[in-house]
């Protein structure tokens, strides 16, 4: 297994060189020496994002930094140059290896990791295996993502169960809320109880290791969408005591597009019996076919790249991006922060909605001056994505111009 910092050096991480001239020459340089308003204005060149450009949306798809792209781009020559003695040589080894990083991410082993395509598949695959009675249910809110609902429908479309929708409050303003709500809508008839580690709409992190404490004892599925998770905050399944946890790497881990990982319980695994994992979890197998080995290299290097920056410097920073936001956005009229105050339940995520004026209309104006942010269709709202290359400077930008906006 090759060494985090090896790996990052390979990549380019430790000693990069940025294709493009107009970004000038990054020298060698170690995260572990630097200040934080150093390092992250460093990382902030390391992206193609224009320097005038304000991205406030990798809830939505994030910009992956130079050492990424590199990487995937150094595995396509590789594979390139000899393609099937790569494919099933040393690419298919660097690629199965990815198995390896992940499972070091999110503390669990590799046997019980399957590289996927995105959220939306991982979570597809476990609802497909699940095996329900007519009348059965799967719960779940209705924060959720669209994504995260497909395979739902398809499993008790299929078998005569149904999905039944909670309502959070907005705000949510605690843990003892949160508890209290899936408390009085679980039921005898509840099979599966699916949430989401961060949620899409407010950034509300979901409490997994209290909730565990109830559905485990009567036997429920507890089933986490991570999209808007790995990357931002710490993700340990063992204490979060999930039983399935899928995520993509496209979001806020900074990955390539159309990657992902599921995790599956130990318990759990031999119950995932779909055609794609039919001949078992391995990054390539008869059932799973060719794989884009130079992406998925690109999703371990992205990790290892967040590593080896901090994953609790990482959460801090976005949090305390978030926090500034939060304080801005409070004191603008018109305005309704709807993402938790508790800092227990926070991240990177800062949504409000508008009481006068609208969202799309407000997004465009917004766009005009190049700051990317997102539409909260449904509730009038808009969200903000506060990742480590986001500045107190960029947010004072932002609020300005949504001041004006509104």
């Amino acid at each position: 297994m090759t060494s985090r910092r090896q790996f990052l050096h390979q990549a380019g991480w430790l000693g990069l060189v940025p294709v493009l001239p107009e970004l000038g020459t990054i020298t060698s340089y170690e995260p572990d020496l630097m200040t934080d308003d150093a390092l992250f204005a460093l990382i902030r060149k390391q992206l193609l994002i224009p320097a005038n450009r304000l991205y406030l949306n990798t809830g939505s798809l994030g910009p992956s930094p130079l050492v990424v792209m590199d990487a995937v781009h150094a595995a396509m020559r590789e594979l390139e140059m000899n393609p099937a003695a790569e494919n099933w040589g040393p690419l298919g080894q660097r690629m199965e290896a990815v198995r390896e990083i992940i499972a070091g991410y999110i503390h669990a082993e590799q046997e019980d990791i399957l590289l996927t395509r995105n959220t939306t598949e991982g979570l597809s695959l476990v609802a497909q295996s699940i095996v329900l009675e007519p009348g059965d249910e799967i719960l779940t809110t209705d924060q959720e993502h669209g994504g995260a609902l497909v395979g739902l429908e398809y499993t008790t479309q299929n078998q005569g169960a149904h999905i039944r929708k909670m309502s959070l409050p907005l705000p949510t303003t605690g843990t003892d809320q949160i508890l209290e709500v899936i408390r009085a809508n679980l039921s005898d008839k509840t099979k599966m109880l699916l949430l989401s580690h961060v949620n899409t709409i407010t950034g509300l992190v979901m409490p997994f290791a209290e909730i565990a404490k109830i559905t485990r004892p009567r036997g429920i599925l507890l089933v986490a969408d991570g999209a808007q998770a790995p990357g931002q905050i710490p993700v340990d399944v063992s204490s979060l005591a999930v039983d399935a946890y899928a995520t993509s790497g496209h979001k806020w881990l900074l990955g390539p597009k159309e990657t992902g990982f599921l995790y599956v319980h130990p318990d759990l695994r031999p119950g995932i019996r779909s055609a794609f994992t039919q001949s078992g979890f391995a990054g390539y197998s008869a059932s799973s076919g060719t794989r884009n080995v130079a992406t998925i290299i690109g999703l371990g290097a992205a990790i290892q790249w967040h590593q080896e920056i901090g994953i609790e410097r990482i959460r801090q920073r976005c949090l305390d991006i978030r926090n500034y936001c939060r304080e801005r956005l409070q004191t603008l009229p018109g305005i309704e922060v709807i993402s938790p105050d508790d800092e227990s339940l926070s991240c990177g995520i800062v949504s409000y909605t508008l009481r006068d004026a609208k969202n799309n209309e407000v997004a465009q104006k917004l766009k005009d001056q190049d700051i990317i942010i997102k539409v909260l269709p449904g509730i009038n709202g808009n969200r903000i994505s506060c990742h480590l290359f986001v500045s107190k400077e960029d947010v004072d930008r932002f609020v300005e111009a949504l001041s004006q906006a509104i």
